[in-house]
């Protein structure tokens, strides 16, 4: 595509007209594949930068326009010497800043220091989870929710879940070597099926491992299916310790999954409901919040629905000013009332802590 630059013509144009056209050329452009700008004389300034404050040790392996913004690039260079590194800036090179700053030398370095911490962080991710047989598949960009593959059955279940646990312990450790002062007060884990490796989308193999590793298409194909998230409370202790045995699972479902869910747990749950309040209707939309798996078993799981001791006047819509603690199995059927919360709302309608200060936060997630 051409470079940055101002089209001038001859003749007068109605301005109804010439904007209709640079609209039409902007998604032209966007549609097939390009950005009407280009970004080479940012990669030329990003290169300047380099050969001055690193002279060979940071070459351009990446760079794309910062849509829709009409200037600038996000410029991605390696560092010679850390395959893992992966350094991220944004150069605008004709207003001569760099993320966002008018000191181009100092957002390098900074971003130099990021790489090489964000590739140490990764390290240690990769080193405690290949090193206990659960290789690492993907991660979130923060490098704080690693992806790994295990069977979850009800006899495999705290095998595993032990197992992950001391993963996690082995990586705050590394953590905390690294940096004493970014304390972890929960280790997640997220868990995809046996075989799901087999088929995911790849990065090239050229780009340093952070990018690989945080592939945006790799991570949409794991979170594209069904899989568990196991969350581990880490100790305040001087040896941060992380707690296996209060380690808690739920599973994570696509959006259409969840709404088939809920569904399903509606209707299971009212006649149950019913016994107690015949006009009971449920508000809906129970399946996107939180629900967590039974300690020791795969095939039930918790959560709160909320509802309404009868459909509100007016034919308003039920937002729930009860909250039923419910067990299920994992479809949204076979539905058990396990006990109903009252006074989940304050005086303004807001939804609050539940009597006996247990599951607040699923009650907030279920309702809204």
């Amino acid at each position: 595509m051409g470079r940055r630059h101002t089209a001038r013509g001859s003749g007068r144009r109605r301005p109804g007209r010439v904007g209709a056209v640079l609209v039409a050329l902007l998604v032209g452009a966007l549609v097939g594949g390009c950005a009407v700008f280009d970004t080479d004389d940012d990669v030329r300034r990003a290169r300047e930068l380099a050969d001055d404050l690193y002279p060979g040790e940071l070459d351009v392996v990446d760079a794309r326009t910062l849509v829709p913004e009409t200037t600038g690039s996000e410029v991605t260079l390696s560092v010679a010497g850390d395959p893992d590194a992966a350094v991220r800036f944004r150069v605008d090179a004709a207003k001569d800043r760099c993320d966002g700053g008018p000191d181009c030398a100092d957002a390098l370095r900074t971003a130099v220091d990021r790489a090489r911490r964000e590739a140490g962080r990764l390290r240690a991710m990769r080193h405690a989870f290949d090193g206990c047989g659960h290789p690492v598949l993907a991660t979130d960009e923060k490098l704080t929710a690693p992806w790994i593959e295990a069977r979850l059955t009800d006899e495999t279940l705290d095998d595993v879940l032990t197992r992950l646990g001391a993963c996690a312990q082995r990586w705050v450790t590394a953590r905390a070597d690294q940096d004493p002062g970014a304390a972890q007060g929960w280790v997640t884990v997220n868990v995809a099926a046996p075989g799901t490796a087999d088929d995911l989308p790849a990065a090239k193999s050229t780009l340093p491992t952070v990018l690989r590793f945080t592939h945006g298409p790799r991570r949409a194909a794991l979170a594209g299916r069904p899989y568990y998230v196991a969350a581990y409370p880490v100790g305040d202790d001087p040896g941060r310790t992380v707690d296996v045995a209060s380690v808690r699972l739920r599973i994570v479902s696509p959006f259409e999954e969840r709404q088939a869910f809920s569904r399903r747990i509606d209707a299971s749950v009212l006649p149950g409901l019913r016994a107690t309040y015949p006009d009971a209707v449920t508000s809906g939309g129970a399946g996107m919040g939180v629900w967590r798996l039974e300690p020791g078993t795969v095939h039930r799981v918790r959560g709160y629905v909320l509802f309404c001791a009868r459909p509100p006047a007016d034919g308003k819509r039920c937002l729930g000013d009860l909250a039923a603690l419910v067990t299920s199995d994992p479809e949204g059927r076979d539905a058990q009332v396990v006990r109903v919360l009252t006074d989940i709302r304050d005086e303004h309608g807001v939804l609050g802590q539940p009597p006996g200060g247990r599951g607040a936060g699923e009650a907030r997630a279920a309702g809204e």
